[in-house]
């Protein structure tokens, strides 16, 4: 993409989805929310208009029914349900009901009554006048059939709630392909500083070596140009080994070939702790635990490198006095190799990214520390092709440990 996604530009994309998806989530539930209304809403007025109906055919029509001059009104509510409970079944309406007869001149007094409140769930109650000079009302109270209705509402709700989660789960996955996007744009461009600090660094040094045999030959003595020569191969020599393990990790990613053979791991750690002793100098003190008898079926080429590739990055990201211990053990059917060390250790939050190939763990205010981000990602593609597991532990300013399990049968 010829476009890079920075942080502003990621972090525009990540609201504007969340808030589309957060105005679709209250768009859905809006729209089931009406639907569920208008349904109540469609059910109250079948109600009212089965209870209108029935009021005029009963009250009004009856030959006993009426008023008086003395203002009484005589009304059979028993008479009322024969029609009101086939009007009720005419509007598709099954609910149980409670009937109460109000006499407006009495402050509301409750004349009649008919039904059972207890039969009611959800129950909705509403008034209608009965006579024209307002004395009395009818006061109905029926269950309304919310569950029913949420039942029948039911593949409305379903399909709302999948395309929600649908969306939600595609605004994740998005989210995280951005990220990993993000992520992979910032290694690769630390990757190419790094890769070109580390490459010109020993070809400038090379270069300046040969410069001055070159163009000061008046001052060349056997000594001075066998230092000079000295200097130029230790830098190819460093060249080289870039050039090698990012060749070492360029394989890793297909099928890298193994020459497995017996190897007897304390003399294996011990050189390593040797080369770690040399290259730290007095500062470093390296101990190395393992029995004599103890023995792998590897490649010996990658596994040394692997563990010297640890044991240099403990070697490398710390400061002061630096103590690091190698340790096997074989157990069961399996050979256990930790290195540990007393650095600045790693923050939680980067340990589930450390053998991501490019990855590196940001070093603070120090500018010396080089790499490429390819060293724990070679050690874990050799240990996995091997057969084996690597982790790692760790806690800021108490160390580090890395922790590689190897079994003990023949690597293919």
């Amino acid at each position: 993409m010829a476009h890079t996604l920075n942080k502003r530009s990621f972090s525009i994309v990540s609201v504007v989805v969340t808030l589309a998806l957060a105005l679709l989530t209250i768009v859905q539930c809006a729209w089931v929310w009406k639907t569920y209304n208008e349904n109540i809403e469609s059910f109250r007025r079948r109600v009212q208009s089965a209870t209108y109906r029935t009021i005029y055919k009963s009250f009004r029509n009856s030959d006993i029914q009426g008023t008086s001059t003395s203002r009484n009104i005589y009304i059979d509510l028993t008479d009322f349900a024969t029609w009101f409970e086939p009007y009720l079944k005419e509007m598709e309406v099954y609910q149980p009901y409670y009937l109460e007869v109000i006499n407006h001149t009495l402050n509301d007094k409750v004349m009649m009554r008919s039904g059972n409140t207890e039969w009611l769930f959800n129950p909705w109650t509403f008034e209608m006048q009965i006579d024209d000079r307002g004395m009395f009302s009818l006061r109905l109270t029926i269950s309304e059939p919310r569950r029913e209705m949420l039942g029948d509402m039911w593949l409305l709700i379903l399909s709302s709630g999948v395309m929600v989660v649908v969306l939600a789960a595609s605004f994740i996955y998005l989210r995280r392909t951005l990220f990993r996007y993000r992520s992979l744009e910032e290694m690769r461009r630390n990757l190419t500083h790094n890769i070109t600090h580390e490459l010109k660094t020993p070809i400038s040094v090379a270069r300046v070596a040969t410069d001055a045999l070159i163009n000061f030959p008046e001052d060349n003595t056997p000594e001075r140009e066998e230092r000079y020569l000295r200097v130029i191969d230790s830098q190819l020599t460093q060249l080289a080994d870039m050039v090698q393990h990012i060749l070492d990790s360029s394989l890793s990613e297909e099928a890298m070939p193994l020459s497995a053979e017996e190897v007897e791991v304390l003399p294996l750690l011990q050189r390593i702790a040797e080369q770690t002793r040399t290259q730290g100098g007095s500062r470093v003190t390296v101990e190395v635990e393992c029995d004599e008898a103890t023995r792998l079926h590897c490649d010996r080429f990658h596994l040394s490198n692997t563990l010297s590739t640890i044991a240099d990055n403990s070697l490398k990201y710390s400061t002061g006095e630096v103590h690091i211990a190698l340790r096997c053990k074989a157990e069961g059917g399996a050979t256990t190799i930790t290195i540990s060390d007393n650095g600045p250790g790693i923050a939680s939050r980067h340990l589930p990214h450390i053998f991501d190939k490019f990855y590196r763990v940001p070093s603070g205010d120090r500018h010396d520390v080089r790499g490429n981000g390819l060293g724990l990602y070679y050690a874990h593609s050799v240990v996995e092709r091997h057969g084996g597991t690597i982790g790692v532990e760790s806690t800021p300013d108490v160390g580090t440990t890395i922790t590689i399990t190897l079994p003990n049968d023949e690597t293919e």
